[in-house]
């Protein structure tokens, strides 16, 4: 009989930015992949707050992280087992020099082309599922109307 043992997870926290109706996605450090900031929750910190610190120092973004969990997610790296908990982030500034800036590269996407780019695939999922139930959070641009001219 197979022994059940719990298995064990470092706790992470990310978010998933928002900037003026666009999704602000990184390079992961070492690729080219594009990913969501995200890293360890310290332990005088929240998870949500964790997550925005991380954005500040990987993205060089600021803005509000929403208190309710979207979405978890978990990951296999060197020999170690994570659990990412996912916030909406709403993005009130881009700072022009941060942290990883050397590390990293930083794009702004819209929520469509986030949701392909992005990886892993349990964050485009959580992504186009959070989107879909939640459009109101993803401004479009307003469209001018052309007038047409009477002739």
């Amino acid at each position: 009989m197979a022994s059940r043992t719990k298995q064990r997870y470092f706790k992470q926290s990310g978010v998933i930015p928002v900037y003026k109706g666009k999704v602000v996605l990184i390079t992961a450090r070492g690729s080219q992949r594009w990913i969501t900031p995200k890293g360890s929750v310290e332990w005088e910190l929240s998870a949500q707050d964790s997550a925005a610190k991380e954005a500040l120092e990987e993205a060089g973004i600021k803005g509000q992280v929403f208190p309710e969990e979207i979405g978890t997610y978990t990951y296999e790296k060197m020999g170690g087992r994570y659990k990412v908990r996912l916030y909406f982030m709403e993005v009130t500034k881009l700072k022009e020099n941060w942290d990883e800036k050397h590390f990293r590269k930083r794009k702004l996407f819209s929520p469509k082309q986030a949701i392909k780019k992005v990886v892993p695939a349990t964050v485009s999922k959580i992504m186009a599922t959070y989107f879909h139930e939640n459009r109101h959070l993803i401004k479009k641009k307003k469209r001018k109307k052309s007038r047409k001219k009477k002739g």
